[in-house]
């Protein structure tokens, strides 16, 4: 049988350190008041964030009006295209170590042109890749614009009310334009 000593006492934290923690708890609770009240946006464009940089007129694309929404670069797609472009980079560097060690017997100057090639290949290959993505993602926006969805109210209840037919002018019918809804709305009677 072991015998295990029983653990020690924690020493009673000093009033310093009571102090200190119930002031960091107190300002805590008014930062997350502050943030409930004042929620941040979560999608900013580079312009918005930072309205006095030099760069923001750099390109023709951020010329346009700010209130276009789907030509914005939010950070939500730097953030995307960042770890795209890491994921093409290890992806290009990885090919090519696996060349240049798949092709040991080779002289020098063959294994280096053909890791170098094959690194090449891969490259466009992704980039051809990413680019049918963003056409498709592009084709799938326009076509979602166009798409007019068309809803019938047929029957509706009331409680407490009878049963009854709906009548001609109870059929209410809702187009809406666009995959939300919400730009271009119509309700006809």
């Amino acid at each position: 049988m072991v015998f295990f000593e029983p653990p020690k006492p924690k020493a009673e934290p000093s009033s310093e350190y009571k102090t200190l923690m119930t002031r960091l708890r107190r300002e805590e609770e008014a930062r997350n008041y502050e943030r409930m009240i004042n929620p941040t946006s979560p999608m900013q464009s580079f312009a918005q964030r930072f309205p006095n940089s030099t760069y923001v007129n750099l390109f023709e694309s951020n010329q346009r009006a700010v209130t276009e929404e789907d030509d914005e670069i939010t950070y939500a797609d730097i953030n995307r295209q960042m770890a795209l472009i890491i994921n093409i980079l290890v992806s290009i560097v990885a090919c090519s170590v696996a060349i240049w060690i798949a092709s040991s017997r080779w002289s020098t100057p063959r294994r280096l042109g053909l890791s170098m090639g094959g690194s090449g290949m891969v490259g466009v290959a992704e980039v051809v890749v990413y680019a049918g993505y963003l056409r498709r993602i592009k084709e799938a926006k326009e076509k979602g614009k166009k798409h007019i969805e068309i809803k019938e109210v047929i029957k509706t209840w009331v409680i407490g009310g009878d049963d009854k037919e709906p009548d001609q002018d109870d059929i209410q019918t809702v187009k809406t334009f666009g995959k939300q809804g919400v730009k271009a709305r119509r309700r006809l009677r």
